[in-house]
């Protein structure tokens, strides 16, 4: 059988994205306002719509984040996961090519702040691949007991992978050194 294929790896990819969107949603329920200002520092939405969507994100990656964890939903949690994902790398790179690589992504919210680069679309690229894996495949029962251990702590190690990854990306400094040579 395909690796790919296997109920156990989209056990482990439901977990994972679960494990992303729902504390990110949470962070940001919690900071509204700070939310909006990242919305807002995107510049890509008219002034009158980013409260709106500030205020609807978060709902949108609950929604996604509790319908990967349940086998009916699944597939319809994972298209949600994959447009949020897409639409997230679209912003960032239409920034990064405005050259406005100084703002935070709003990932997740009163943490370390990330600023946008190539590294984080390519992470949200690579996020949208694994929700478009789970939105091709019918969806999988419980997994069996045997399953369990491998699924919880695969899962456990891919979001420690993510947050290694984020915590390197927030070292970043958000001021550029310019050489005085």
């Amino acid at each position: 059988m395909d690796a790919l294929q296997a109920p156990a790896f989209h056990w482990v990819g439901a977990l994972v994205l679960a494990g992303i969107f729902l504390p990110s949603a949470v962070s940001k329920l919690r900071a509204m306002d700070e939310v909006i200002g990242i919305v807002a520092d995107y510049r890509i939405l008219p002034e009158r719509w980013t409260e709106p969507f500030a205020r609807t994100l978060p709902w949108g990656e609950i929604a996604a984040g509790v319908a990967v964890l349940l086998p009916p939903s699944r597939p319809y949690g994972a298209v949600l996961a994959l447009a949020l994902l897409l639409l997230f790398a679209l912003a960032m790179t239409i920034n990064i090519l405005r050259g406005r690589t100084e703002i935070d992504c709003g990932c997740f919210i009163g943490r370390q702040k990330e600023r946008i680069s190539w590294s984080l679309v390519v992470r949200n690229l690579l996020l949208a691949a694994l929700a478009a894996l789970l939105v091709t495949r019918p969806a999988s029962d419980v997994p069996h007991l045997l399953e369990l251990v491998p699924i919880v702590f695969g899962s456990l190690a891919l979001l420690a992978l993510y947050a290694a990854f984020s915590r390197l990306a927030g070292l970043a400094p958000l001021g550029r050194l310019k050489s005085g040579r």
